[in-house]
């Protein structure tokens, strides 16, 4: 039986995911986190959802690491997530409260019009596996449904506030940028925000 969970296949004897490279990991927690935390271009992965899993390798399964560990390992809290969105128990927080809620160095977060947030949950989320159910998404069986917005979102949307008034001019992303430096210019997240930002006040 094979089946994919986010960037994952899963199949009777093993997880990974394809690529050119034919690369094992020893099937342990340890082993594999640590593998998923760079992405195939070297860069630091902030986000376990977003969709820079590094390809070409594969993890042998067994019983002391069978399929619901390593998809926890790589997607935490993915199947708790999925049972509660199936059950209709799922806890969904909207991103105006999880901003409201905002103290210190992130309270600037709030100020973000709706506009803004819009946009920023689009280039965000837009990067990631789950589906930001707290924003209306669908989420079909097999998804990974998320409740509220990640901490990722909420540092994005402190940085597009910092731009509401007088906004940067986009320049060409830099694929040597941290994934996550949103106040660097050339982030490939902070030059498709705007990006789309000049492009909708044209």
């Amino acid at each position: 039986m094979t089946r994919t969970v986010g960037q994952l296949l899963i199949e009777d004897e093993a997880i990974g995911v394809p690529g050119a490279a034919n690369r094992t990991i020893t099937g342990t927690p340890e082993a594999v986190f640590a593998h998923v935390r760079l992405g195939d271009d070297g860069r630091y992965r902030p986000l376990s959802g977003a969709a820079t899993l590094p390809t070409g390798w594969s993890a042998p399964l067994g019983p002391a690491f069978d399929a619901d560990i390593a998809i926890e390992t790589v997607y935490p809290l993915a199947l708790t997530h999925q049972r509660q969105f199936a059950a209709g128990t799922l806890r969904v927080v909207p991103l105006e409260d999880v901003l409201a809620r905002q103290s210190g160095r992130y309270e600037s977060s709030a100020v973000l019009s709706e506009e803004g947030r819009a946009r920023a949950a689009g280039v965000v989320c837009g990067a990631c596996v789950r589906h930001p159910v707290w924003n209306g998404a669908a989420c079909a069986p097999g998804g990974i449904p998320c409740p509220e917005a990640c901490s990722v979102l909420v540092a994005f949307c402190r940085e597009a506030a910092s731009w509401q008034a007088s906004p940067p001019p986009p320049e060409p992303p830099d694929p040597r940028i941290p994934w996550a430096a949103f106040e660097e210019p050339g982030n490939e997240l902070r030059e498709r925000y705007l990006q789309e930002m000049a492009e909708a006040h044209d």
